[in-house]
């Protein structure tokens, strides 16, 4: 374990000053359509957010649409580095009754990933990138967005953008860590001044013993 960590207790620290300089009690009781929400009416400068937010404003006009823009994940003293929002893994069951079928149908998807790519509006990008060749040509002029050329920073987002329990793989255990929000407990109690910094890196590193112990 790697959490209870010299690092890990200066990342508390500064987040507990991002907190006290910058941010509301609210953000303790963030929902998941609350970044949207935040953003679109004004009320925030940064979120950490998939692309519903640009989306969203630009399916209803909003006026506040071309002042929203686009980063890459912020670079650390390390690398430019962030988790996927999302991440689809296809299976088809022992016990299905027509495998054949469904093999074919995951088959036929991959094939004609570029058709969901842009029925999509960008959201899901390709695990093979030979399904979309002409991806960075494709997101630097997208006649939806304000400017045209909005998306055009996501074309190396495969280059900075990783897995849940990297540079590990995402597990059972670390699934079960991120569902039981053992990382955002860690920062949400040093930021509200509950917990000092070296005890909540602790109290994390054996809620995760603890996990990985029960997947093993």
């Amino acid at each position: 374990m790697t959490i209870n960590s010299k690092q890990t207790i200066e990342a508390l620290k500064f987040m507990k000053a991002l907190y006290q300089d910058t941010e509301t009690p609210e953000v303790f009781t963030w929902t998941p359509p609350s970044n949207n929400q935040a953003m679109l009416a004004g009320r925030v400068s940064f979120v950490m957010n998939a692309i519903s937010i640009t989306r969203q404003s630009e399916r209803e006009h909003l006026p506040i649409d071309s002042k929203i823009m686009i980063s890459p994940a912020l670079k650390g003293p390390v690398r430019r580095v962030a988790a996927e929002h999302v991440m689809n893994c296809y299976v088809i069951w022992e016990f299905a009754e027509n495998k054949e079928s469904a093999q074919q149908f995951l088959i036929d998807y991959m094939d004609h990933f570029h058709d969901g790519f842009v029925a999509g509006q960008f959201y899901n990008f390709p695990c093979f990138p030979t399904t979309v060749p002409n991806l960075q040509k494709e997101i630097a002029n997208d006649p939806r967005a304000n400017p045209p050329d909005k998306y055009k920073v996501l074309g190396n987002v495969l280059e900075w953008a990783t897995n849940i329990g990297y540079p590990g793989y995402a597990t059972a255990a670390i699934d079960e860590a991120f569902k039981t929000w053992v990382i955002p407990t860690m920062f949400a109690k040093v930021a509200r001044g509950d917990e000092a910094p070296e005890n909540a890196a602790k109290a994390a590193e054996e809620e995760y013993k603890r996990i990985f112990a029960r997947w093993k």
